[in-house]
């Protein structure tokens, strides 16, 4: 693997994950507010079903953060088993799973898509820091493990995850998978504040 450790151009995007996540997200807000395109109107009364897509990827990605976070031994080695088997990164991933619910549900669909595959770059940095970290601090467990897809999940190896699946609630706890517990109800909740700031500009 190529050492980006020398590259500061990665650490700085890296660190800067959260400011960057934050301001993308105010600027697909803007748009939901100002823009041509209505946010999705959840609690409205339109039958076409496609309009929970968002919501259901925000489930989805609640559910890998937490069944990631549920099988992650930080700091003791390797996790190579349950989501681990699938992608390296299961919290990264339950995370763009979530930022990708809350974008498409924002409305303007080029332009929020285009926000949020910049935001996947400072993901990415952060990807290759930690698998480098890694790599260094147990090369041989890593060298097992680098054969795994980074964030895409080979489905195919769901049978061997849920065989190796070692999940504990207190160890999910411990690694904040609390913390997006709460997107699936805020979504809804942010779209139908969103709506009706529309209708008073």
């Amino acid at each position: 693997m190529k050492d980006f450790s020398k590259y500061r151009e990665f650490y700085w995007i890296a660190r800067r994950r959260g400011l960057l996540t934050v301001v993308l997200f105010l600027i697909a807000l803007a748009g939901a507010v100002w823009g041509s395109t209505r946010p999705v109107d959840f609690l409205g009364s339109g039958h076409d079903p496609a309009r929970w897509l968002p919501w259901l990827l925000t489930v989805a990605g609640v559910a890998v953060r937490i069944w990631g976070a549920g099988n992650l031994r930080k700091n003791k080695e390797v996790t190579r088993g349950g989501a681990y088997c699938l992608v390296k990164h299961p919290l990264y991933l339950g995370n763009c799973l979530i930022y990708l619910g809350f974008f498409l549900a924002l409305g303007n669909l080029a332009v929020n898509l285009s926000l949020f595959v910049a935001l996947l770059i400072p993901h990415y940095c952060c990807m290759v820091l930690e698998e480098q970290r890694l790599e260094r601090e147990y090369p041989g467990q890593f060298a097992a493990w680098s054969c795994t897809p980074r964030i895409v999940p080979r489905l195919q190896d769901l049978p061997k995850a849920l065989a190796t699946d070692s999940f504990c609630w207190r160890q999910a706890y411990r690694n904040n998978a609390y913390r997006t517990l709460a997107a699936p109800i805020l979504l809804p909740l942010m779209n139908e504040t969103l709506l009706a700031l529309r209708d008073r500009v």
